[in-house]
């Protein structure tokens, strides 16, 4: 009797640890999986990793308007060749090792929004009160540095992405905030060389700055809140996997956020005065005559071919 309760008692020790080991070996193969999923995720944002999303067709839509986005520059990398091959500058780029991102700001094309969302996730618990210094101090959280591998080989292993919007709309934007809103040296410039600060003064200012110092747009040396989009963030060398546009900046915040597995707060967009830019891009540019803004066209030609935007409405408002 005793005997047949100990062989008993032996083999219900044998099941469980059998049970037991089977349970540790599924453990560590969901974790496994686990781990390879997620490091792959964030090794290469990609369609791949979709199912992260609730709503996959919303996802895969946007997804789509990426890759013609990138098809464009790719296209437009080719017909210019190497006359708009350029390095970029690594104090142009921000990358937050925390989140995995990577971004290549354009003056005047929502960075202080993108700025104060960055500052949001730095460690830092600091408060910035001003555009300036977000400006000022933001970028410094997020450095990218001789440590961090070639731009290129960030791009393809980050959330990259870069920001841009028409440059003709840009370019009110620019003069209505460094020009008409702030006094500057830059400013003062202007005035002594053409008598005042209307806007065609200025954009005689930025033509002649391009003739001088754009002479190929690979190497252009003019103020960065009107330089060309891709003097600045090498669209032919650097394979950024989102382009965001002004016009839809918040669905491609969203999915950025997504991909980085975060969620952006929501904050207030820089404005400058004057009103809506749609409304101070017909009252500045009814005051050029049609050769300026074709003038104009031809210096941003490649970054309105690149990124499929159109100066005709422009051409319409000169006199």
């Amino acid at each position: 009797m005793v005997e047949e309760m100990c062989s008993t008692a032996s083999e219900w020790v044998k099941i469980c640890i059998k049970v037991v080991m089977g349970v540790f070996v599924v453990m560590i193969l969901l974790c496994y999986a686990f781990t390879y999923e997620y490091s792959t995720f964030k090794r290469k944002p990609s369609p791949i990793s979709r199912n992260i999303f609730d709503n996959e067709t919303e996802f895969q839509n946007w997804w789509t308007t990426q890759e013609q986005r990138k098809l464009d520059i790719e296209k437009t990398c080719q017909k210019y060749g190497s006359s708009i091959q350029n390095n970029i500058k690594r104090n142009d780029l921000m990358h937050d090792r925390s989140h995995n991102l990577l971004f290549c700001r354009n003056a005047k094309v929502g960075t202080t929004t993108w700025l104060a969302l960055f500052a949001k996730l730095s460690s830092s618990k600091k408060t910035y009160k001003s555009s300036k210094s977000l400006h000022n101090h933001v970028p410094h959280l997020f450095p990218f540095t001789k440590k961090d591998p070639d731009p290129k080989t960030l791009a393809q292993t980050t959330v990259s992405f870069s920001m841009v919007r028409n440059p003709f709309e840009r370019l009110v934007s620019a003069y209505q905030d460094k020009v008409v809103d702030k006094a500057s040296h830059a400013i003062s410039k202007l005035a002594s060389k053409y008598g005042d600060i209307s806007f065609p003064n200025f954009v005689k200012g930025v033509l002649s700055q391009g003739k001088k110092n754009c002479r190929h747009l690979s190497h252009c040396r003019i103020n960065l809140h009107w330089l060309p989009f891709i003097s600045r963030c090498a669209y032919c060398s650097v394979p950024y996997a989102v382009i965001s546009k002004a016009e839809t900046f918040e669905e491609d915040k969203r999915f950025i956020g997504m991909m980085a597995g975060i969620q952006f707060e929501d904050i207030q967009e820089h404005k400058s005065s004057g009103g809506g830019t749609d409304e101070l891009a017909r009252k500045y540019f009814e005051q050029l005559d049609r050769q300026t803004v074709d003038e104009l066209y031809e210096f941003y030609k490649v970054d309105f071919e690149m990124f499929g935007y159109s100066p005709e409405v422009y051409q319409t408002y000169a006199n």
